[in-house]
This record gives C-alpha cells, sequence and structure tokens, in this order.
C-alpha cells in the first residue's frame, strides 16, 4: 500500500515532465483515439454482461459447486501484489527505457549510460530522459552548478533546461528505478554530522531538490550509536533496487565497519512529496 501511495506521488510530481518537458509538444489527438477506444470497450463489456445475464438463467449452480467457489473465494482474498514484484516489474520496465535512449555524448565527455550508472542521468518515460551535466567552471562558494538537459525523442536532441545546484561536498548520486535521483550528502556546507539523503526528479523545468529531512540521523550503528552523534565515518553505497540502498560506514580512525546494512526510503520519500 505504502509503495502505492509513492507510485500516484511520484507520477503527479512528474506529469508536468511527461507532457511538457522543456519545450515538449503535446498532441491531443491521442484523446479523441482514447474516447473512441473507451466507448468500444464500454459497448464491447454491455454486450457480454447481456449474455452472461442469459447464461446464469439457464444455469443453476449445484450445492457442490457453491462451496467450492466459496472455498476458491476464500483461498484467493485478499491478497495484495507482493511489493518484491511491483519492484522487479518497475525495475525490469524502466531498464528497457534507458537502454533505448540513443547513444550520445555530452559537452563533459561522458554519455547517458554513463551519466545514468553515475547517478547523474535518468528516463522516467519511454523515450525521455534528462541528464546532470557538469558545468565548466561550475564549482563556486561552496556548491556546484550543472547543466541540464532534457530529451524527449529517445535521446536524438537534448534541449537545455534550468540550471541544477548543489552544495560541494562528498556526494552519492543514485539513479532509481522509478526515473528519480537519490543524493546522499557528507562533508559539505550543508551537511550536518551525519549525511544529508536529497529526492531529485525531473519537473518538466529542471531538477527538483527534495529533501528527506534527517532521514539518516537516527540510525543506529553497530555498537548502538546513533548516527548524529558519530563522527568521522565514511560512507559507501550501492543501490539494491525500488527505493532500497545498502549502507556502509567505516570508522576511519580504526578503519573498521561500523555499520552495514540496507536502508529503505519508501517512507521518508512518501512524507517529503506529500509536504509538497
Amino acid at each position: 500500500m505504502k509503495k502505492k501511495i509513492l507510485t500516484a506521488l511520484i507520477l503527479s510530481a512528474m506529469m508536468a515532465a511527461t507532457f511538457a518537458s522543456c519545450g515538449d509538444v503535446k498532441n491531443d489527438d491521442s484523446k479523441a483515439d482514447t474516447k473512441n477506444s473507451t466507448a468500444a470497450a464500454d459497448s464491447d463489456v454491455t454486450g457480454e454482461e447481456d449474455t452472461t445475464a442469459e447464461e446464469d438463467k439457464d444455469e443453476e449452480p449445484t450445492a457442490e459447486e457453491d462451496s467450492s467457489a466459496a472455498d476458491e473465494t476464500t483461498d484467493s482474498e485478499p491478497e495484495t501484489p507482493a511489493d518484491d514484484t511491483t519492484d522487479t516489474k518497475q525495475a525490469s520496465l524502466h531498464d528497457s527505457y534507458v537502454s533505448k535512449i540513443a547513444a550520445y555524448t555530452f559537452d563533459n565527455g561522458y554519455s547517458f549510460s554513463e551519466l545514468n550508472s553515475m547517478g547523474f542521468a535518468n528516463a522516467y518515460d519511454e523515450g525521455k530522459a534528462y541528464a546532470i551535466v557538469s558545468m565548466e567552471g561550475g564549482a563556486a562558494a561552496g556548491s556546484v552548478y550543472y547543466n541540464v538537459l532534457n530529451s524527449t525523442d529517445g535521446g536524438e536532441n537534448w534541449l537545455p533546461c534550468e540550471n541544477y545546484r548543489e552544495a560541494n561536498g562528498s556526494n552519492i548520486h543514485i539513479a532509481l528505478d522509478d526515473g528519480a535521483i537519490l543524493l546522499i550528502s557528507s562533508n559539505s556546507a550543508a551537511s550536518a554530522s551525519y549525511p544529508l539523503v536529497s529526492y531529485l526528479y525531473f519537473d518538466g523545468i529542471g531538477v527538483k531538490a527534495v529533501e528527506l529531512t534527517d532521514v539518516l540521523a537516527q540510525l543506529a550503528l553497530t555498537d548502538g550509536t546513533l548516527l548524529k552523534d558519530a563522527e568521522n565515518l565514511e560512507l559507501s553505497a550501492t543501490y539494491s533496487g525500488g527505493y532500497t540502498v545498502a549502507l556502509t560506514f567505516t570508522d576511519l580512525n580504526t578503519y573498521e565497519t561500523a555499520y552495514e546494512g540496507e536502508f529503505d526510503f519508501t517512507d521518508a520519500i512518501q512524507t517529503a512529496l506529500s509536504a509538497q
């Protein structure tokens, strides 16, 4: 249920990107096709219902059949599809979106696929993608500035959008299966003693950052110390799929692992997007 709600929030947040992405052209012909298809579908359904009604009059179920049907209903109710299945389907669909973006090399020398693997580019729909490209001389006063480009024709052409700025530091970018990017920032002017996390998505104008306030502050390390109270740690992160990331904190004093485990950001993202 949580992931269904989150999916709805994300679809709403990224609606502008899908229909009006930095010069994207809308096509109203599809609306008429949709209405005609809907009307035809309604007609087919009505016909099927009439036929079913006649069949029901002809055949009365026996007591044994009633009992069997009741058992089947009991066995099949009510099962929500497993989140793992939903995540797998979303990941597979997203992978196909990414793979269909044309090979294109940006001004910083990286291709779309390379930027995607680095967490600086992603596809948010079929044939639609965006890229966060480092700007020459873009670092200044504790910040780093990026060009943002968007394509709505499978990566053949890229249109400039609003520039994106983030705090300069030890930043980890992860391209998510929903078309967004997760930013985990450490050792920056904006970060506290623990990493700050933001959810980045393309809104049709540029990249919007939504902070997941203090999401990691209460993380308990192996020795029970809360992350917000710990010092001199180094973070590495690996994407596990969905909104789950495998985190490893290393104590730079002893070089021992202070924490290792998977963290699910689903609730934090849902809360942050709901507050927008």
